[in-house]
């Protein structure tokens, strides 16, 4: 069943931009992961990262994100758009004052964030959230000053 919402998630992104392709025919040869087969890599902002397509900290890409079940970020922004799949786990990635982003988003669900809005993601107790982002810059985590 997870091997089953792991493809469904990246054909889901792939499929979500209005049928862009990510990379350009032929600049990949094919290839075929399993999920027990994913390289999980420590990130500087905290949840593991799992490289799909591209390279996470220089460009366009998808990635697969883990957070541990019941983690929460501090407020924060990226430089630029991204899209989210969830995977497994409820989450929610919402935006201060704005009470209709505050909703949960089981497995199959997706969010959208603009770049440089502030939001706070989170995993919610329970289950190990994994998501599935793309991207067509660097991802970031720029962290807001409260004060």
């Amino acid at each position: 069943m997870k091997d089953r919402f792991l493809s469904f998630a990246i054909a889901a992104v792939v499929a979500g931009f209005g049928g862009e392709q990510v990379f350009a025919a032929g600049e990949k040869p094919e290839s075929h992961t399993a999920v027990h087969e994913l390289r999980w890599v420590e990130t500087p902002f905290g949840p593991e990262a799992a490289i799909v397509a591209g390279d996470f900290t220089k460009g366009r890409h998808i990635t697969y994100i883990k957070f541990p079940a019941g983690m929460t970020t501090p407020l924060h922004t990226h430089s630029a758009d991204y899209t989210g799949i969830v995977v497994t786990g409820v989450t929610r990635h919402w935006l201060p004052g704005k009470p209709e982003t505050e909703k949960l988003l089981p497995a199959g669900s997706h969010w959208f964030i603009p770049a440089n809005a502030e939001h706070v993601s989170e995993c919610l107790p329970g289950v190990e959230c994994v998501m599935a982002i793309h991207q067509h810059d660097a991802f970031d985590f720029i962290a807001v000053d409260i004060e």
